[in-house]
């Protein structure tokens, strides 16, 4: 009689070997959630970012040229609390830069666009003669308007609110600023040259 040597075969079992795909599984999953919420951590504070240096562009560049105007036009009511006399959603002041000119400027908002505007009044006898922008010609006509920049530009984007309230020359604005689902909000404070 022939006798056959059984040898044992070498091998993963079958609960060897889903144990092992369930541990790769679990790797795979948790590697793929770690760096999803690292992108979602660098995108949350690059929108932050991006949204806190437009807000600290705008407010270097109002607060200046509010402590250079002459004279604010828009009709600010004293506090951001009355209904019956909300804030204004624009502003517009003499601009106190150039003194040998009287010019405006108007900051407002187009859609997510914060805007600023450069204009001056002119009476068509003399255009090249600035008026102030409640003047009346001999007929009791009021000036004609002038957008010295050509066109608004766009001074920040990302804006979806601003407010303007105050009195005795302080100038109190109220910003807010989103970007995907990060908002940004600040308020602050500035005084006019008077």
């Amino acid at each position: 009689m022939i006798k056959h040597k059984i040898t044992e075969q070498t091998g993963f079992t079958l609960p060897e070997i889903m144990v092992s795909l369930a541990i790769f599984v679990m790797v795979i999953l948790l590697t793929g959630s770690i760096f999803s919420l690292s992108q979602k951590s660098y995108k949350k504070s690059s929108d932050l970012a991006e949204l806190t240096q437009n807000n600290r562009i705008y407010l270097d560049r109002l607060s200046r040229e509010l402590r250079q105007s002459v004279n604010i036009i828009t009709h600010l009511p004293p506090s951001d609390d009355n209904p019956a006399d909300p804030p204004a959603d624009q502003i517009i002041f003499q601009d106190g830069h150039d003194s040998s000119q009287i010019t405006y400027i108007r900051y407002y908002l187009d859609g997510t666009n914060l805007m600023r505007e450069h204009k001056a009044y002119f009476f068509d006898t003399d255009p090249n003669t600035y008026v102030y922008y409640d003047s009346l010609d001999l007929g009791g006509s009021p000036p004609d308007e002038i957008n010295l920049d050509g066109n608004a530009r766009v001074i920040g984007e990302y804006f979806d609110q601003i407010k303007f309230w105050g009195s005795n020359g302080l100038i109190n604005t109220y910003l807010k600023l989103t970007k995907n689902t990060n908002t940004f909000e600040i308020e602050t404070s500035a005084y006019g040259r008077n």
